[in-house]
């Protein structure tokens, strides 16, 4: 069996990479299944496993699933608590037909949909709506994270935006109406979102400065409810339990013990049910229960076992579970201490006890470390003492003090008052540390931060290091010095060139990193938009952390257009600034930046007509090594276009940004003869409303034969430039990360 079942996990897992394996699964598959499982039982898991994970992904990417693009009308239920404001709401929604039909179940028939100026949304309400659908998409860039993949990985089928709707049930789901209960219940209290978090699994309320804060100190986990949370209630059941059952009814026969089991169960369930069954959930559900059935019925099994039956459910309940950061966080941590608990039994004595502890919460902070700087690009080193000091209070006091009146709250609010009040001082513990690591971040920034990839690798391979010393599988120091040395080659192992242009993808606008030894320009920021959403924060700045940015030698703002300018305020507040170009900052004249030349241009001024929009007023830079050069021309129009050929810097490139996003009101063909470049970046958002970039504007760059590569298929694009070499190109989706699901199709 544990053959089997290792077999299923082992595929569920490398097919997120590699899940095109079907004829092959399909041939073996005529081999009698009751000799493989006799006989090669790791191999028919595999099989089933890689089965399993292409039929699930294929409900979710085939082009012919019904809920896939365009304009249709949809009879839907909230299945979330939708999330925004007046202006801006988003949600997911179960789908019940579609252009008036139901369809099969074997389709996945979940979707998350924006609306503005929508009404006030509650779980569980009927809406018939017209929507334009697209399939589930996102940018990707390098530092930053990735939408598709977490879509996916929570059965999204497609994304969307409701143009109108009409109420059709106002039905309320029961967990809706409890969240708006103790939401008003809360709402005065200073700590009443983490309340909110831990009874209901409702984060909406927990503000930016508050995330910062947890991060900090590494006390996330604590309000997103998993198995710890659900582990202390059974515990806490249990243990009342048997103490009611010795007091009240002792049986020398364990009379009573199965009903106790049961209710155990039950409880883990509805606490499961009043987090709304999230993915996370559901997975720490599995585990627990498994848990208790087996200590139930007095089975014994090894830990490791426990966590592969654990895993083989939850892959079996949801095989693309995979693909979610909160998946290998969760086994991450249970492999990591049966592998500390394998290398070091737990020792006798008081003393050697607080000391084991201490070693299992260090092997653990150090992998959690790496798997979240692999997941997020961050780290913290608070979170050893952080926990240490929460963990026993939060489970003794905090969480069951906050259920016990989270539940007053909901079923008698009118005795909740006081129990809420204690609930809340109660919570000050984790908001009290987690200030405090806040604070010990600002003050010694290396305490936590952004973990780039070349960081995080070097960080495994010292694990990797460390591991084999303990382990000893050679018992030789040259082996040990070996992997060591693989963290100096790491980097001497990928040489760069000695400038590079990125072209960040941040939907329809743009942002343009050039790079050159470690100095930085960053021409535009992307949008900025009423909801709080900036790809400044989402794109822009963590590539240029990845990239190791510290500061910028210059930030240009081409015009005042929002997807332009709307991240300036987050880059000024995240990183120095040396000098400011184009809007703020002057935009002409030839300026020298080490080995590159800038050479800044700006239409005159012209007719108010041309000057309706300041698209024309683009400052536009032509950045050259001499051999290689850059055109960034913002968003001008043709008129400006013709300005720049008469004043004659409209020289030939190398590498042409596609002005105005590729709209056929610019690259005019007199300018492209002029230009002549080899490669054109199209800053184009994936599927746009305006259909960018233009057919005719396409036809007219192969004309000229130039390669065009359009950010919104490919993810960010780097361009490296190396002494007497072509250009080279590198996309995020095709080269970096070339795997199933980062697959976008045409930009059109």
């Amino acid at each position: 069996m544990n053959g089997l079942l290792l077999g299923w996990v082992i595929a569920l897992l490398s097919a997120i990479i590699w899940p095109g394996l079907v004829p092959l699964p399909l041939l073996l598959f005529s081999i009698p299944a009751v000799v493989l499982l006799r006989r090669y039982p790791l191999l028919l898991g595999w099989i089933l496993g890689v089965t399993l994970f292409h039929l699930q992904a294929h409900r979710l990417v085939h082009p012919e699933r019904p809920l896939h693009s365009g304009d249709v009308t949809l009879v839907a239920r909230v299945a979330s608590l939708p999330v925004g404001d007046e202006i801006y709401q988003r949600s997911q929604w179960q789908v019940e037909a579609i252009n008036g039909e139901t369809f099969s179940l074997w389709w996945p028939d979940r979707v998350t949909l924006g609306w503005y100026g929508a009404p006030v949304l509650a779980l569980g309400q009927r809406y018939q709506l017209q929507v334009r659908l697209k399939p589930p998409s996102g940018i990707l860039n390098q530092g930053g994270g990735n939408a598709r993949q977490r879509a996916l990985a929570e059965g999204i089928s497609a994304t969307g935006y409701i143009r109108n709707g009409l109420i059709l049930e106002d039905s309320r789901h029961w967990r809706g109406v409890l969240a708006t209960r103790l939401a008003n219940q809360v709402s005065a209290l200073p700590r009443g979102d983490l309340l909110r978090a831990l009874v209901l699994g409702d984060r909406r309320g927990i503000g930016n400065d508050r995330w910062q804060a947890l991060r900090s100190s590494g006390l996330v986990h604590l309000v997103a409810i998993s198995g710890l949370h659900l582990s202390i209630v059974a515990g806490w059941v249990l243990w009342l339990g048997r103490k009611g059952l010795s007091r009240f009814r002792p049986s020398a026969t364990g009379q009573g013990q199965g009903v106790l089991w049961l209710i155990c169960g039950a409880l883990v369930l509805g606490y499961a049910a009043l987090a709304g069954y999230a993915l996370p959930t559901r997975r720490a559900a599995v585990m627990v229960l498994l848990a208790l059935a087996l200590l139930w019925r007095c089975h014994e099994a090894r830990p490791w076992e426990l966590a592969l039956r654990a895993a083989a459910l939850v892959l079996l309940l949801q095989p693309l579970a995979a693909l979610s950061a909160g998946f290998w966080l969760s086994f991450g941590a249970v492999v990591t201490l049966l592998m500390l608990n394998w290398c070091r039994p737990p020792p006798e004595g008081r003393w050697a006890k607080l000391g084991y502890l201490l070693y299992l919460q260090l092997g653990l902070a150090l992998v959690m470390t790496l798997i979240q700087g692999a997941w997020f690009q961050t780290y913290t080193l608070q979170g050893i003492w952080a926990n240490a000091l929460a963990l026993p209070l939060f489970s003794l006091l905090v969480l069951p003090l906050c259920l016990l009146a989270g539940m007053m709250a909901i079923v008698v609010p009118e005795w909740a008052a006081t129990p809420l009040w204690l609930a809340d001082q109660a919570l000050a513990l984790v908001t009290v540390l987690s200030e405090w690591a806040l604070w010990a971040e600002q003050r010694w920034p290396l305490l936590g931060g952004h973990l780039n990839s070349e960081a995080a690798v070097s960080l495994l391979v010292v694990l990797l290091a460390l591991a084999m010393g303990l382990l000893r599988p050679w018992r030789t120091w040259p082996v040990y010095l070996m992997v060591l040395l693989l963290v100096v080659g790491w980097r001497l192992w990928r040489p760069e060139p000695p400038w590079q242009l990125h072209l960040i993808d941040v939907g329809q606008g743009l942002a343009v990193v050039v790079e050159q030894e470690g100095h930085f320009l960053l021409y535009d920021t992307g949008a900025a938009f009423v909801s709080g959403y900036r790809y400044a924060e989402r794109a822009v700045l963590p590539m240029l952390r990845e990239r190791g940015a510290e500061r910028l030698d210059y930030l240009v703002v081409s015009h005042s257009d929002n997807d332009h300018a709307g991240g300036v305020p987050a880059i000024r507040d995240a990183l120095p600034v040396l000098a400011y170009r184009g809007l703020g900052g002057a935009c002409q004249g030839e300026e020298q930046w080490h080995r590159l030349t800038l050479r800044w241009w700006r239409a005159p001024a012209g007719p108010a007509e041309a000057r309706a929009i300041d698209n024309n007023d683009s400052c536009t830079v032509r950045i050259s090594d001499g051999v290689h050069s850059v055109l960034l021309p913002g968003d001008i129009e043709a008129d400006a276009e013709a300005l720049m050929v008469e004043a004659g810097v409209a020289g030939p490139v190398s590498v042409l940004v596609s002005p105005h996003h590729g709209s056929a009101t610019s690259s005019s063909p007199g300018w492209l003869a002029a230009l002549s470049p080899q490669w054109v970046l199209v800053p184009a958002g994936y599927r746009n409303r305006w259909g960018f970039p233009h057919p005719a504007v396409l036809a007219r760059y192969r004309a000229i034969d130039s390669q065009v590569w359009v950010v919104g298929q490919e993810g960010q694009i780097t361009v490296g430039f190396w002494p007497g070499q072509p250009a080279r190109l590198i996309s995020q989706r095709r080269h970096r990360s070339p795997w199933w699901y980062n697959r976008q199709q045409d930009a059109k």
